[in-house]
């Protein structure tokens, strides 16, 4: 069965945030690219409301075309961690690049979030 994108939203900058919402039978994955900061808070909240409002099975947070990762965005993955569990949704991490992974292992969060190990993601 082929994916099907539902929503794409992108700032369009260079560096800025990019947001690709798609689904595959009973997943949905937000996959986001460019950077995450402050100011693309409110697009990445709206789509995790618009995955979740879906009521999937899994959800895949694929953080593998990010650039960069603000403090503030470890938040909302924990909220978005906290949401799945409430309505018992998998929730399935891709890993970033090293400088993005490396502000979750800087908090201790690399064990306890849910990320695909380094052998099953590639």
């Amino acid at each position: 069965m082929a994916a099907t994108e539902l929503d794409q939203m992108a700032d369009g900058g260079l560096g800025q945030l990019e947001i690709l919402i798609a689904e595959q039978g009973t997943t949905t994955t937000i996959a986001l690219g460019g950077e995450w900061d402050l100011a693309a808070q409110p697009a990445i909240r709206q789509a995790i409301q618009s995955v979740c409002a879906r009521s999937p099975e899994c959800v895949v947070l694929d953080l593998s075309q990010l650039t960069l990762i603000e403090a503030s965005a470890i938040d909302v993955v924990l909220g978005l961690q906290k949401r799945c569990t409430q309505r018992n949704v998998r929730l399935v991490i891709t890993p970033g690049p090293r400088a993005v992974q490396r502000r979750f292992e800087i908090l201790g969060l690399t064990s306890t979030l849910p990320f695909l190990t380094t052998a099953a993601w590639r």
